[in-house]
């Protein structure tokens, strides 16, 4: 009797171990697990790669999707994001449960530094003319090439530099924080020879003092006082006139009293001399010398 019942709980035991270990099985079978992934690092620089992990129990698919339509099938792995930006990553795993994360892509340090550095000059300068070159930005080491001589020319943060010929040049501006030089374009004209300027005014000055002689000898006076109102004087009739270091006018006054004078004696324009606005390429000042055959009398 003993032994019928000793045998009857082997096997009820025997089953009761069965059927746990059987529902264990079912259990790890059908029990969804915790997803065990990370990347690392979240926070890079364009051109840098995260790594991507997945050690999920029991997994048998996984799908990484980098948030810009790269995925991949792998469960470890490294990427590299093409693009600057903010990027949420999600892992799916046997298509049944998922899980985000954020990475984001900044510039490079060495980029940003470098956009911060400009260069401070004009466009266009003369030949032999001193030229102030200025640095933005707060690196310690500069240096300065400005395209001429084809070597390092200055070492200072705002040189200055005469260039000895006209021509378009590339000044090229590096630092110890940027990996490429950061370029500015000036145009070198030639420099005006100062015998040409004189030259030239000397024939602004004939031009000017044939037409007021011709407005004292009685010729049409709209036309020559138009003439040089409008092509030496900007169309400005207040400009200075100054004759024989003596009386000052405006220039429509003067031309006005030269007609009266004119018919009344045989008033001579001996000499002009021209004072030009640099600034506007006009003349600003009539210096004259005149006298009268007749009498001698000044305006």
């Amino acid at each position: 009797m003993n032994k019928i019942f000793t045998r009857w709980m082997i096997i009820v035991l025997a089953a009761l171990v069965v059927g746990v270990f059987v529902a264990w099985l079912l259990r790890q079978q059908f029990a969804v697990h915790e997803i065990r992934a990370f990347i690392s690092p979240t926070e890079i620089e364009l051109g840098d790669s995260i790594r991507f992990s997945d050690s999920t129990l029991h997994a048998d698919e996984v799908l990484w999707e980098f948030g810009n339509g790269d995925m991949s099938i792998q469960k470890s792995g490294y990427y590299v994001f093409p693009q600057i930006g903010r990027y949420q990553v999600r892992l799916k795993v046997d298509n049944k449960q998922e899980t985000r994360f954020i990475v984001n892509v900044k510039e490079p340090r060495r980029a940003l530094e470098q956009k911060s550095i400009r260069i401070i000059a004009p466009e266009t300068a003369l030949q032999n003319e001193y030229i102030s070159f200025m640095a933005d930005g707060n690196s310690q080491e500069w240096r300065w090439e400005f395209g001429e001589t084809g070597e390092i020319d200055s070492k200072e943060k705002n040189p200055t530099y005469s260039y000895q010929n006209p021509g378009i040049y590339e000044v090229h501006l590096s630092s110890e924080d940027t990996e490429y030089p950061v370029i500015h374009r000036i145009e070198i004209l030639p420099e005006y020879a100062e015998s040409e300027s004189i030259d030239v005014l000397t024939l602004i000055a004939t031009d000017i003092q044939e037409h007021l002689q011709n407005i004292v000898d009685g010729e049409p006076f709209n036309s020559n006082y138009n003439y040089i109102l409008e092509k030496y004087l900007c169309n400005n009739p207040n400009a200075q006139v100054l004759v024989n270091n003596v009386k000052q006018n405006d220039f429509y006054s003067y031309c006005h009293e030269l007609k009266i004078i004119g018919s009344r004696s045989s008033t001579v324009i001996v000499e002009v001399v021209v004072e030009p606005d640099k600034k506007s390429n006009c003349v600003k000042k009539l210096l004259i010398r005149q006298s009268s055959l007749t009498q001698e009398k000044t305006l």
